[in-house]
């Protein structure tokens, strides 16, 4: 076809003809795709442009995309390189496109595993889909030389549990298997509940976000719908309780460490946690403040460590972080005055009321020290001033 320069910006229409050619043969067939605008010429919509060209893709190219600047559609951006198995790019205004470019491109290398594939037996050697669930990230990507993949699920049982990740090797079918003993799980792997929890909570975020596509709904109306939306709500809700359950905070749930929020009012953090998804989750789609958002979901989605201070970039892409909140073992506590509760204490049905206190030295104190030592929970007594602690079905006061 002959190209010609129109002064717009055909997103579109330029996407799908690069998709569409047939790959060479033995190859795998990527894409980068890099644009410093908004569609402003022939299909503009978003939901429209994004179902386009997975349509179009039948050749199942990896479209890695890169966003020059702000003026870009960032999540949808996201969303392209995500659905291919590719990642997406973002070069600020002061950044050089040619190393950006140049970094994602010495990448591809290989692949050394394309198309790779999980399969789940159980201990008889029967494939299953009931022992795992939630597994992240949910489409794998293809692994380059020098590459990590790091997935992490919810399993149920434990009897032993059989993985199998098959892909392809230049043209040649390659098979990994893994065999995990569930009965050794204790709490000195407690960072990995908490890992796969920043990469759900960023999922959840992500189905929301793509909610807000060409135009979504203000922020007064969500508040509104969400207690008639059941999808809504669920995704709303189940953030708002691993936020509080793991200790993980996000730019939209930031508010749940300040000293001010009442953490047992589930209504009202409800309603604050809607209101910030509906204005910056949904309705912001492109300049600074939706590119912040990209960067710190690339990040939860893919995270492989701790991030123990909740750190993020704000919408004017400065770096965030809380000291009123603390990881101790398998547990989260959120600093109140001179009080650290107990995250799971906050979602309990009777909020974050004592049901026993409890002074150190005591032998009820004594006793308490007992079970949590049993459980490698004793470092939950390490913070200064009163605990309140989930234990069992009861919230233990802990005072000094």
């Amino acid at each position: 076809r002959r190209l010609r320069s129109g002064g717009g910006t055909n997103l579109n229409d330029a996407l799908i003809e690069a998709i569409r050619q047939k790959p060479a043969d033995g190859m795998l067939p990527i894409v980068l795709f890099l644009t410093d605008g908004l569609p402003t010429v022939g299909v503009r919509g978003e939901v429209a442009i994004r179902e386009g060209v997975k349509k179009a893709n039948i050749h199942k190219r990896r479209i890695f995309t890169f966003g020059v600047g702000y003026d870009v559609n960032a999540p949808l951006l996201t969303h392209l390189a995500d659905n291919s198995r590719a990642i997406s790019t973002f070069v600020m205004p002061k950044e050089d496109v040619e190393v950006k470019v140049s970094q994602v491109y010495r990448r591809l290398f290989g692949p050394m595993l394309a198309d790779p594939k999980l399969a789940v037996f159980d201990a008889k050697g029967k494939l299953t889909t009931r022992r795992v669930k939630d597994v992240l990230p949910r489409h794998l990507p293809d692994l380059f030389e020098g590459d990590k993949l790091v997935l992490l699920g919810r399993y149920y049982d434990e009897t032993p549990l059989r993985l199998q990740l098959k892909g392809q090797f230049r043209g040649k079918a390659r098979t990994f298997k893994f065999e995990f003993k569930l009965d050794k799980a204790t709490t000195k792997n407690s960072f990995v509940p908490r890992l796969w929890a920043s990469r759900k909570i960023a999922l959840l975020v992500d189905e929301i976000r793509a909610a807000g596509a060409d135009g979504g709904i203000n922020a007064s109306v969500l508040v509104a719908k969400a207690k008639d939306d059941p999808k809504l709500k669920e995704l709303v809700d189940e953030i708002v309780r691993l936020s509080t359950e793991f200790g993980i905070l996000t730019e939209y749930t930031a508010f749940l460490a300040k000293e001010g929020t009442d953490l047992t009012r589930r209504d009202q953090v409800l309603r604050e946690a809607n209101f910030n998804f509906a204005g910056r989750a949904q309705g912001t789609r492109f300049g600074q403040g939706a590119v912040n958002q990209e960067y710190n979901g690339t990040m939860m989605r893919s995270q492989m460590r701790l991030n123990r201070r909740n750190d993020f970039l704000d919408q004017n892409m400065n770096r965030v972080q809380t000291a009123l909140v603390q990881q101790v073992n398998d547990r989260a506590f959120f600093q109140r005055g001179n009080r650290w509760v107990d995250g799971r204490a906050i979602n309990a049905k009777n909020g974050a009321r004592p049901d026993e206190t409890v002074t150190i030295g005591s032998p009820e104190f004594m006793k308490l020290l007992d079970t949590l030592a049993k459980a490698n929970r004793q470092g939950t007594l390490s913070m200064r001033g009163e605990i309140l602690l989930r234990v069992g079905d009861r919230n233990i006061l802990v005072r000094k």
